[in-house]
């Protein structure tokens, strides 16, 4: 069930924040003034790093040393000297978008902008102020899902303690991952 966000920050501060995300991910569709409000951004434009890898030779994502290499997107990524920036501006394009395409052979991975959310203190850091993100979407997860075209391909829903505390027995309570 999809309830509208609450006590969104004034017009002026909400208006820098849209703009600003803008900046850092080409493409982001922000809609927080409409009875559909919504926030959509494309896996390939809102990753930090992005690797395509060959059965075997995928990196150990446990590193934190994740190097960006999309060369085997090919295209204008075959030559290997596509920046991560460059590879955001390039494929924030939806018409660019559609030149490349996913297959099941190969290990896809992302790295996504921790800065957006701080999902461990469940609020918006932006810089001089953190906005809480329960009094912004009240009780309700934040639901992530992978989209092709209009066909659906996974979801998932990120769910803070805040939201489950006052759900859960306390023993259950105790168990939940502290900030």
């Amino acid at each position: 069930m999809h309830c509208p966000l609450k006590k969104l920050p004034p017009q002026p501060i909400l208006k820098l924040c849209i703009s600003l995300a803008k900046k850092l991910a080409p493409g982001i569709t922000i809609s927080v003034h409409t009875d559909k409000q919504s926030f959509f951004l494309g896996n390939m434009s809102a990753s930090k790093i992005v690797r395509a890898d060959k059965p075997g030779e995928e990196v150990d994502i446990t590193s934190h040393n994740i190097k960006e290499d999309c060369t085997l997107f090919g295209g204008e990524f075959a030559n290997g000297n596509i920046t991560s920036r460059r590879r955001r501006k390039i494929l924030s394009d939806p018409a660019k978008l559609k030149e490349y395409k996913f297959d099941t052979q190969t290990i896809y991975t992302f790295d996504f902008y921790e800065f957006i959310a701080d999902i461990t203190s469940w609020s918006l850091p932006l810089g001089f102020v953190h906005l809480d993100l329960e009094t912004i979407l009240g009780k309700q997860p934040i639901v992530w899902v992978g989209k092709t075209g209009e066909r659906y391909i996974w979801q998932g829903s990120l769910i803070h303690k805040k939201i489950l505390s006052d759900q859960l027995p306390k023993e259950e309570e105790d168990d939940l991952i502290e900030d």
